[in-house]
């Protein structure tokens, strides 16, 4: 099946498995409570389409776009999202209750949420490298077990985020705002690398 199959307005709760449509175009599409299984989007281009209660099982979404998508309560799980741009999307946390999406056990790298809000989001033992978080709202985030390696933290509310077991971030506390932020050591000792003070292992001479 390509994007040229899928004619019908809305789908309600369909199951997709194996799907192979990549670098196709889609359009105007709305899916309710549908489940995707190891499908292929792989430069899609998804153009006013809406996503509420969905979820995505073991695909490649990688490098697509998604002007003007939304999402409501989504679940990506052990996908491919690399180079994903999701400031193109209408991204929008309008209640605690209705998130735009999560990610579990996914694949982030090159992407960016820059400027979004992303309160109580699950980014849950992800890989996401160089990916930008500038000017988001990551509070009561749930980041848990995740790399972010070269990833980009600025003016990012962190407050009450959970980075225990997280690995490789870099994030100046001054920077950003950490209040109540959970953090693990030893990994929580590059807050501190990032202060203007000397850290010093050796025990001082009496």
């Amino acid at each position: 099946m390509d994007g040229n199959n899928l004619n019908e307005a809305e789908y309600t709760r369909v199951e997709y498995k194996l799907l192979e449509i990549k670098e196709s175009r889609i359009q105007l599409k709305e899916f309710n409570g549908c489940t995707f299984v190891k499908c292929n989007f792989n430069g899609t281009y998804f153009q006013r389409c809406h996503f509420r209660d969905c979820t995505f099982v073991g695909c490649d979404l990688s490098l697509v776009n998604l002007k003007d998508t939304s999402f409501s309560n989504t679940r990506f799980a052990e996908s491919q999202l690399l180079g994903v741009n999701w400031t193109q999307s209408d991204w929008a946390a309008d209640s605690l209750l209705n998130r735009p999406a999560n990610f579990q056990n996914c694949v982030l790298n090159f992407s960016t949420f820059m400027g979004l809000n992303m309160e109580k989001v699950i980014i849950n033992h992800c890989v996401a490298r160089e990916v930008s978080f500038e000017d988001s709202n990551l509070s009561l985030a749930d980041c848990r077990g995740s790399d972010f390696e070269s990833s980009r933290f600025a003016r990012t509310d962190l407050t009450g985020a959970d980075f225990r077991g997280a690995i490789n971030y870099q994030i100046d506390p001054s920077n950003n705002t950490l209040k109540r932020t959970k953090f693990n050591l030893p990994e929580a000792m590059s807050l501190l690398y990032n202060l203007n003070i000397i850290l010093d292992e050796a025990v001082p001479e009496e």
